[in-house]
């Protein structure tokens, strides 16, 4: 039995590698004529190379590739069995998200998804048809919409001031881990929209933190789909499977305590996402019937995506800031002046706040929190500036490289919040395809707004209740600037900086 198992293995790897090159020659008529990289070997095509042959994010390789072959806007991978279009132009963006909308608006159905958005029921993942389309309608009118994001007004007030407390409280002089207290923010504010209430016993965090790490990992089984060996040999699966047991019992205790509460109470009580969900969940008007899973799957991706990409954009924008001191005292001389007479800032103020806005958004083109957006898949042969896309083909959008298109941004490398102030402002919404940090299309993120209110209200309050400074003998040259490739691509060291409460704004 153990000699079987040491020969099992090879035997299988060989027997696949024989069929997949039998199935090459057959095909080999029908390639994209796509401009790609060289060395694209046999079976793994340009996976290894992406994997192993280098230590730069994804993002950044495909930059590089698409550079190397003379700054092409379109680019062939072929990445395991998986044929890959990475797009790294407005122009071609647009022809994605805009002119062929709804040939790119599937999604591939990874392995990650698959167990843990509860076989795909997510908004995020869920594939394109009458489920997806009730799900987003769900989220963009009931959770989502202006209205809603204003009425968490006091969560993120709440929350934001609980951060202002801890700062205040350390000692005169001393070092913070900013980038640790900022995720406790994102994180707090989810829980507390999402579920009702913070979570301090860590228990759902661990499970939740464990999620997105699989989400965010490299599966090998999402390359070579029809291998489904990998994932069980592997060990990923058993680590997915975990996981989900695991999401099942919390998301059961917290749905049962929701249901309890709703028994013992008759007072009008603002709902977090989990009644909404159950409250439309009885509806008898549903197109597609909701079950517990799809509730489950539904809350968690609210949780899940918003919580790393309001973290990563407020430690990118404050690492930003913290080098371009000129910036930051033009940022703090603007909020301090709109919310002198209040005393505090109020989220009343926020409109007022043009260039800090800016700030924001120049962060963003530098340091897009999902560089690569969610993946998109074909679901028919499409034109695509004069090159054919077959059906089942998996589509990036490179915002990345988009946000540092020299032919779109003068001086690209430049941290300037001032290119956002110019008459012909460019909004987060994919009006102007050179700025996505949310996607476009009927695909993109239906979540920005509130995740853009709980960054402006944070870094406003920073800014106006505390200087800041880098540690002793740190100078600005010093700032580690290499990221972590993940749900949302954050700084690979934590931002440590030392925060002074300034008399004349006092908390």
């Amino acid at each position: 039995m153990e000699t079987f198992s040491v020969w099992c293995f090879p035997l299988l790897l060989l027997l696949t590698i024989l069929i997949e090159f039998i199935r090459r020659r057959r095909h080999r008529s029908q390639s994209v004529t796509l401009p790609s990289p060289p060395n694209n070997l046999p079976i793994i095509g340009h996976l290894l190379h992406l994997v192993l042959f280098t230590d730069m994010p994804p993002h950044v390789t495909f930059t590089q590739l698409a550079t190397q072959l003379g700054r092409v806007p379109i680019l062939h991978l072929q990445l395991g069995r998986v044929n890959t279009v990475v797009i790294s132009s407005p122009r071609l963006a647009r022809l994605v998200f805009k002119t062929h909308d709804h040939v790119f608006s599937n999604r591939p159905q990874l392995i990650s998804a698959q167990y843990l958005s509860f076989n795909c029921s997510d908004v995020t993942f869920s594939p394109y048809g009458p489920y997806w389309r009730q799900a987003r309608r769900i989220c963009v009118t009931e959770l989502l919409s202006q209205t809603c994001v204003s009425s968490f007004r006091l969560v993120r007030d709440e929350e934001v001031n609980r951060l202002l407390t801890v700062l205040s409280m350390s000692k005169s002089g001393s070092e913070v881990d900013l980038s640790k207290l900022l995720f406790g923010l994102a994180n707090d504010v989810l829980c507390k929209v999402a579920f009702g209430r913070r979570f301090d016993d860590g228990k759902l965090v661990g499970v939740l933190t464990e999620t997105q790490s699989l989400f965010a990992g490299f599966c090998l089984g999402d390359f070579f789909p029809e291998w489904g060996w990998v994932n069980s040999v592997s060990g990923y699966k058993r680590r997915c499977m975990q996981n989900l047991t695991e999401l099942r019992i919390v998301c059961d205790e917290i749905i049962n305590e929701h249901l309890e509460k709703k028994k013992k109470t008759t007072m009008e009580e603002r709902e977090d996402f989990v009644d909404v969900l159950l409250r439309i969940q009885r509806s008898d008007d549903l197109e597609v019937p909701i079950s517990d899973d799809n509730l489950k799957a539904l809350v968690l991706d609210m949780f899940v995506a918003g919580t790393d990409t309001t973290f990563a954009i407020l430690e990118w924008t404050m690492t930003e800031l913290i080098r371009h001191p000129d910036i930051m005292r033009e940022a703090q001389d603007e909020v301090r002046k709109v919310a002198n007479d209040a005393g505090k800032v109020c989220e009343s103020h926020l409109q007022h706040l043009h260039f800090l806005k800016a700030v924001i958004k120049e962060a963003m083109r530098l340091h897009p929190p999902v560089p690569l957006l969610v993946p998109r898949e074909s679901m028919e042969k499409c034109i695509l500036d004069g090159y054919e896309i077959p059906a089942k083909t998996r589509v990036l959008i490179n915002a990345y490289a988009i946000g540092r298109d020299p032919e779109s941004w003068q001086n690209p490398l430049q941290y300037d919040p001032r290119r956002f102030l110019e008459k012909n402002n460019v909004e987060f919404k994919d009006q102007d395809f050179r700025f996505l940090p949310f996607g476009g299309g009927r695909r993109g993120c239906p979540g920005f707004a509130f995740g853009v209110a709980t960054v402006e209200i944070a870094l406003a309050r920073l800014l106006y209740h505390f200087d800041w400074a880098l540690p002793r003998g740190v100078g600005i040259e010093d700032i580690d600037l290499d990221e972590i490739f993940g749900l949302a691509t954050r700084k690979r060291s934590a931002l440590v900086l030392i925060p002074t409460p300034n008399k004349d704004y006092p908390l």
